[in-house]
């Protein structure tokens, strides 16, 4: 169940027990000024570096203490690597794994969607951005299948984090050629795409049963999320998991 944790550094918790840890951020309780106030973790936006990294030693010293914290340089990919002891942060790619404990794998978001995985006995977890582009490539498909081949789909759940709401996703008409119809409304001549829908069911004709979804729209929530359709330049958001 999605909670939210009010004190110390708010967030939302999808896992807290004594085998994983699993949720995301919020832009509440950090340091940054200006249009990436106040807990901006995006490595790479424009805020001051100092204040990125307090808002990194807050966050992470407080949902994930004593975890060692990693992250990828996104690049709207479909790729995935493995998260070993040679695993070298600001590897490009959009999804990684690992059956590592004491890992934090993060992913950075600010309207795009966010998948994190993990299996019944949390040997394994993943975490993955699908922005449109990523999600046409076929990224969820590839981190399924990569997952299926360590344990059974049946064991492998699912969480969806915060991203842009259909009603607050304008694009063109070349996004018809990307996507089914089913994803897609017009309103007064606009498109709107349907992309937490479209995650979802990607995710469904993969073979995953067990899907917890944050339905939550980073555009429409200004007090609680960044979003770069809504605001240009802006912070950023994470969504993380770890075995312990």
């Amino acid at each position: 169940m999605l909670t939210f944790k009010e004190k110390e550094i708010p967030h939302f918790e999808w896992l807290a027990n004594n085998k994983c840890v699993a949720g995301f951020s919020t832009r509440l309780g950090g340091v940054s000024s200006g249009v990436y106030e106040s807990m901006n973790v995006g490595l790479h936006s424009k805020d001051e570096k100092e204040h990125i990294l307090e808002n990194r030693n807050r966050f992470f010293s407080a949902v994930a203490p004593q975890f060692s914290v990693k992250n990828l340089h996104q690049i709207h990919s479909a790729d995935i690597v493995e998260v070993t002891s040679s695993f070298v942060n600001d590897t490009e790619a959009d999804g990684f794994f690992t059956m590592q404990k004491g890992v934090l794998l993060t992913i950075s978001i600010a309207d795009c969607g966010s998948v994190l995985f993990h299996d019944d006995e949390f040997s394994i977890v993943a975490g993955l951005h699908c922005g449109w582009r990523g999600t046409r490539d076929g990224i969820i498909q590839n981190m399924v299948e990569i997952l299926s081949d360590y344990v059974p789909m049946e064991k492998l759940t699912a969480y969806i984090g915060p991203m842009i709401a259909q009603e607050s996703y304008e694009v063109g008409s070349e996004f018809l050629n990307y996507f089914p119809k089913e994803f897609f409304t017009t309103k007064n001549d606009s498109l709107y795409f349907d992309l937490n829908a479209c995650v979802t069911t990607t995710l469904r004709q993969c073979g995953m049963k067990k899907i917890h979804n944050a339905n939550l729209n980073t555009y429409a929530n200004r007090d609680l999320f960044f979003s770069y359709r809504r605001d240009g330049p802006t912070g950023r958001l994470c969504s993380y998991i770890g075995i312990k």
